[in-house]
C-alpha cells in the first residue's frame, strides 16, 4: 500500500480546477480520472507505508502543526505519463515554488524520515509543485491537442489551500479505481 499527503484547495480553487478539467476534456477528450481526487498540490509523490493506522496518526499530528498557505500558479504544462499503468498524459497547472511550500515539504520529509525511516518516492529531489487537472484517460496526442487550447489562458492566479489530505493507494501500481482521498483535516 502507498499513501501521500497533499494540500487541498479551498472551494474557490476546487471550482477553478474542476472548470479547467472540463475545458481540457472538451478540448481533447481527456476524461475525468482526476475527478477521483480533490484538487490538490502534492507535498510528496506516493510512497510505500508500513501501516495505515500508524500513518494516519502521523497525518493527524502533522495537520495540527501547519497553517493554510497561498499557492500562486503560473502556467499549464503537459507531459507523457504511465502513472496509471498505460501510456497517456498528465496536464497540470504549475505553481510557484514559494518559501512557504518548500518549508512545509521539507518539514514533512524530515518528520517522515524521523518516524518511519527512509520513505523514497519518485521526484523527491526534483519535484515541481503543481495542481493536476487531467491524468490518464486518453492517448498523449489528445493531451497535445488540449494543450494547444489550454495554453491560451492566463493561469497567474493565487488560491488558499487550507486543508490537508491523506491520499491512499490500495494497489502499489496505482491502477484506476484503487486510490482515493482517505482523510481530510483542516489546517
Amino acid at each position: 500500500m502507498k499513501a501521500t499527503i497533499v494540500l487541498i484547495a479551498n472551494n474557490e480553487a476546487e471550482n477553478y480546477g474542476k472548470k479547467l478539467m472540463l475545458e481540457a476534456h472538451k478540448a481533447g477528450n481527456l476524461g475525468f480520472e482526476m475527478a477521483r481526487l480533490p484538487q490538490h498540490v502534492s507535498l510528496k509523490q506516493p510512497f510505500s507505508i508500513p501501516d495505515l493506522v500508524q500513518f494516519e496518526e502521523f497525518f493527524d499530528q502533522f495537520a495540527k502543526d501547519i497553517k493554510p498557505v497561498a499557492v500562486k500558479f503560473k502556467e499549464v504544462t503537459i507531459h507523457p505519463s504511465k502513472v496509471l499503468g498505460y501510456p497517456s498524459g498528465c496536464m497540470s497547472i504549475s505553481a510557484v515554488k514559494s518559501v512557504e511550500l518548500t518549508d512545509i515539504q521539507n518539514n514533512l520529509f524530515w518528520r517522515l524520515e524521523e518516524r518511519f525511516g527512509r520513505c523514497p518516492a519518485e521526484h523527491d529531489d526534483d519535484y515541481v509543485f503543481h495542481m493536476t487537472i487531467a491524468i490518464g484517460g486518453a492517448p498523449y496526442v489528445n493531451y497535445e491537442k488540449a494543450f494547444i487550447e489550454m495554453k491560451k489562458k492566463d493561469y497567474q492566479k493565487a488560491f488558499v489551500f487550507d486543508r490537508l489530505g491523506l491520499l491512499y493507494y490500495d494497489d502499489d501500481s496505482i491502477k484506476p479505481g484503487t486510490y482515493f482521498c482517505y482523510k481530510v483535516a483542516e489546517i
